[in-house]
């Protein structure tokens, strides 16, 4: 599944790998796309090292997404991130970066991604696998999407196991979204008894509620039978 979002994605991936090279770590969603993930996403989510602030990243990246041809960038910045949404033609997509003095990174290529667009393919550092789950894990806790459960879902496809102090010091410290009730917030402390907790809420959901909250990013060939290999996953996982 091609679309121009996903051009212009690939583009700025290109980009920000020749300009930062080790600096710029991949995150979030498009980690997953170019591992080979058919669930799309319209937004880039980075962090660059080692910088102290945000505002020292800014010049180089527009300067880089202002490189691509027939490029629109808006930019803010605010106290979490530097947020950017990047037009070009019928395109737009968002990038948002932050900024540390470490990050612990995994490295993969972008070669089942990347030549699609007739871009050469790159080695990229990309957030620690087994953070990023244990980070995802508690992003559905906070938020409840079943996005988020199929990214969980690939992960464990991919025999990553989330990073216990990771996952234990976010669930001490959740943000919930306003539309969790304070009912369904998660009581627990430890991850076995989070993953317990997960099961429940996913056996809870119906198929229906599964496929159509995935329609818009899986194509129909994908949806079949992923409610009964989620459950099947998440039974496995301890």
């Amino acid at each position: 599944m091609t679309n121009p979002e996903q051009a212009l994605m690939a583009k700025v991936l290109d980009c920000l790998a020749r300009k930062f090279d080790k600096q710029a770590v991949l995150r979030g969603g498009m980690v997953l796309r170019i591992l080979g993930s058919p669930r799309l996403t319209n937004d880039l989510d980075y962090v660059f090292v080692p910088y102290k602030s945000k505002k020292d990243i800014i010049p180089g990246i527009l300067d880089c997404l202002k490189s691509i041809e027939g490029a629109s960038v808006h930019y803010t910045l605010n106290s979490k991130c530097l947020r950017v949404v990047l037009t070009t033609g019928a395109a737009t997509i968002q990038i948002e970066a932050k900024v540390a003095m470490h990050v612990k990174t995994s490295t993969t290529s972008t070669k089942l991604f990347s030549p699609q667009f007739n871009l050469p393919p790159r080695i990229i550092p990309v957030a620690d696998y087994s953070e990023a789950l244990a980070n995802k894990m508690a992003a559905w806790n906070e938020r409840r999407l079943i996005r988020d459960i199929y990214d969980i879902w690939f992960f464990l496809q991919m025999n990553v196991r989330p990073d216990p102090p990771t996952l234990e010091a976010r669930l001490k410290a959740p943000c919930y979204s306003r539309l969790i009730k304070k009912t369904e917030y998660f009581q627990g402390e430890t991850p076995q008894e989070f993953f317990d907790f997960l099961r429940s809420k996913v056996a809870l959901l119906s198929d229906k509620e599964i496929t159509e909250a995935l329609s818009d990013t899986l194509l129909p060939e994908e949806l079949i039978g992923l409610p009964m290999m989620f459950r099947a996953a998440l039974a496995r996982l301890q």
